[in-house]
């Protein structure tokens, strides 16, 4: 479940925490403290009253309004927490605390081969600038070097993983060949590889 919901507004969170009290109680999925649910309960009926009486405009009710929001969010806060932890990933259970889902982002295959790898001499001599087109997939953008003639396994390639799609990598030998390739790396393990470049070290 999302357990922030700072960026809701104030009439929102008011008939939002009036919506998680009353799926609470009773639900025979959840078990709580003793002052838990009657806090809970308190507070919102505070920030119910602070909220009406900050309509006026007056600073202090709209500073004491602020205050009772505050309070009842991170009553929400610990409460989305315990229904997380004693759901234990059950979708029922969690639907019918009256909090709201959060996302899952789906999990893709294996990412496409990475587009327009380019390599030049980078800010130092051993240097190179690899650059390969960015993707929105990608966690991390793996590039690999190798001295030629490259060995046909990539685990005995040197990795350089970068979370952008441009990196500057140093340590090279002037006057050697390098072989160059990427592969981005998203959620499946599985890598697809560039087209390989060469380029001698300066």
């Amino acid at each position: 479940m999302i357990i922030d919901y700072s960026k809701e507004s104030d009439s929102s969170i008011d008939n939002f925490a009036d919506l998680v009290y009353k799926s609470l109680n009773p639900n025979l999925n959840f078990t709580w403290k003793a002052d838990v649910m009657t806090t809970f309960k308190s507070d919102t009926e505070t920030y119910r009253t602070k909220l009406q009486l900050a309509k006026s405009g007056n600073s202090a009710d709209i500073a004491a309004k602020n205050a009772a929001r505050k309070e009842l969010l991170n009553d929400i806060h610990d409460i989305a927490m315990e229904v997380n932890l004693q759901a234990d990933g059950d979708e029922v259970k969690l639907k019918s605390s009256g909090l709201v889902m959060a996302k899952v982002k789906a999990k893709k295959g294996p990412l496409e081969k990475p587009r327009n790898l380019k390599v030049k001499t980078g800010a130092n001599s051993g240097d190179f600038l690899c650059s390969v087109e960015a993707n929105a997939d990608a966690t991390m953008y793996n590039f690999y070097t190798a001295p030629e003639p490259a060995p046909a396994a990539i685990e005995e390639w040197r990795l350089t993983p970068s979370t952008t799609h441009s990196k500057n990598i140093t340590g090279f030998k002037p006057g050697t060949q390098y072989a160059v390739k990427c592969a981005y790396q998203g959620t499946d393990p599985n890598l697809v590889f560039s087209d390989t470049i060469k380029i001698f070290a300066q």
